[in-house]
């Protein structure tokens, strides 16, 4: 008699199978290139390889191609594009280069952002000829309330972000994969790669369902994205904990630990940026965003005080530099601090949350893991993680300097009540970050690099793989994660079949 339990098992048995026979199918040919990522890099290198006439066999651990995409606002830049040129914008790759390199506080890759800004104007023409349409207004230059901008307007996106570009790098693969130019090996997570006796990459190990199979290549193209979802390794490679669990599931750091197992190296690991702190769920991996305090004083100039967690300030509230503020929150421990204030504050400030009002903000004390109320500092401090001791001693010195209009040690200008009410609030925000900073180091072809600076035959990288990082240092640059991404994996996909 067939149950539903044999039913099923017996369902699964047979898509095992296939994805066995499949698999077997794959690991009995040579290809041209094997591509570890079908997302925002690997996709366009899948496909100008194969318009070049390549064998590609397009790998990735995800039953669907996309990759971040599926999550990412779709935010791209350009100079020299079609579209500018239509609307009579004066751009070009130099200014777009000396632009990235300008707000990465020059400590972007020139090597990655050069081969990015001078081939990025067709990677855009492509892409809109492909179906891509910009917001109505676009390109714009990314100009925000205390963030530096770009010189000319080359930033732009679609309505519906990053599916808009998956969508068209959906129509781009089609005739690929209906010609077999492309084979894709979905739900497969790559776990090794093959190397000859010279230490050349010649192929993947891969498991699926299961069972590991070989595939081999002439050149292996690593293109799986971050490390954000792997809070174990964000934590050894940046120093700070992981808390949003936003980003792609998948984002698990594979393609880093790839090619560091055939002595490739990193960088970027001090380049992590955390912004200016939100408010999430918890404080353990696996949060989400819940609501954001504007920390902008160009929208909303600051009432209340930050401190860590020795309860001590480390920055004045109305520092209207981006990125300062920003640097000073990765610099707390734990990436965290408390907006401080009192009753007076609550009564008489605009309320700090956008789109809240009083009695919501006040409904969410002692009910929300991240707002605690109480009727003394000492307490507060303690109910919010807090050094007792440092807070009411910040607390003191502030209100005194305050009451006589003296000068703010941090510089800090607005400065309207002092915090003497009770009872007393603190809202804990926890800088956190959907991208990777550190990535793996490739040459100006995109080869990755061993740590004596010689290249691992074979064996290139491009997209979050190299880290952000690589493509905006200490800074932000408006569109340079997918930019990147998709410009660095079409010119390897035009490139690696002529090398």
């Amino acid at each position: 008699m067939l149950t539903r339990r044999t039913f099923v098992a017996s369902t699964l048995a047979l898509g095992v199978s296939a994805s066995w026979a499949r698999a077997a199918a794959h690991e009995s040919r040579q290809w041209d290139l094997i591509v570890v990522g079908a997302g925002t890099a690997g996709l366009p290198a899948a496909i100008f390889a194969a318009r070049r006439g390549a064998r590609v066999l397009l790998v990735d651990a995800a039953e669907d191609i996309g990759g971040t995409l599926h999550l990412a606002n779709g935010q791209v830049s350009a100079a020299g594009t079609r579209l500018q040129r239509e609307l009579g914008i004066e751009d070009s790759p130099d200014l777009h280069f000396d632009d990235v390199m300008r707000l990465s506080r020059k400590r972007a890759d020139p090597n990655v952002v050069r081969l990015t800004a001078d081939h990025a104007g067709e990677t855009i023409d492509w892409l809109m000829a492909g179906g891509l349409v910009p917001l109505e207004g676009h390109p714009i230059t990314g100009a925000s309330p205390g963030r530096l901008s770009y010189s000319a307007r080359r930033y732009l996106w679609g309505a519906n972000e990053g599916r808009d570009l998956l969508a068209v790098l959906r129509r781009e693969l089609a005739p690929a994969v209906a010609s077999d130019r492309v084979q894709l090996q979905l739900d497969t997570r790559v776990d090794g790669l093959i190397t000859a006796p010279d230490g050349a990459v010649t192929g993947v190990r891969a498991s699926v369902a299961g069972r590991v199979f070989s595939f081999h290549g002439r050149k292996v193209l690593l293109s799986s994205g971050g490390y954000a979802m792997n809070p174990q390794l964000f934590e050894l490679l940046v120093g700070h904990p992981a808390y949003a669990a936003g980003s792609y599931p998948h984002s698990q750091g594979d393609g880093l630990k790839l090619a560091v197992s055939v002595g490739g190296w990193l960088r970027g690991q001090d380049l992590h940026r955390a912004g200016s702190g939100s408010i999430l769920t918890d404080d353990r991996f696996g949060a989400r965003v819940y609501a954001r305090f504007d920390t902008i004083p160009q929208r909303r100039l600051p009432w209340e005080i930050w401190v860590n967690r020795d309860g001590e300030r480390f920055l004045r509230e109305d520092e209207p530099d981006d990125y300062v503020r920003t640097s000073a929150v990765v610099q707390q421990p734990e990436l965290r601090y408390a907006i401080v204030f009192d009753q007076r504050i609550v009564e008489q400030a605009p309320v700090g949350i956008t789109g809240w009002s009083r009695e919501t903000l006040l409904e969410h004390f002692g009910s929300h893991p991240m707002f605690v109320r109480a009727e003394s500092l000492a307490e507060l401090a303690a109910l919010a993680g807090i050094d007792p001791e440092g807070l009411t001693a910040t607390v003191e010195h502030y209100n005194a300097n305050v009451r006589n209009g003296a000068h703010d040690p941090l510089g800090r200008e607005h400065r309207p009540l002092p915090i003497s009410r009770p009872p007393f609030y603190a809202i804990t925000q926890l800088g956190s970050s959907a991208t990777s900073s550190a990535g793996v180091v490739v040459d100006a072809t995109l080869r990755v690099l061993r740590g004596d600076g010689a290249p691992v035959g074979n064996l290139y990288a491009a997209g979050e793989v190299l880290g952000s990082g690589a493509t905006m240092g200490a800074g932000f640059a408006p569109g340079m994660m997918l930019t990147p991404a998709l410009t660095l994996g079409r010119l390897l996909g035009e490139r690696l079949i002529e090398l």
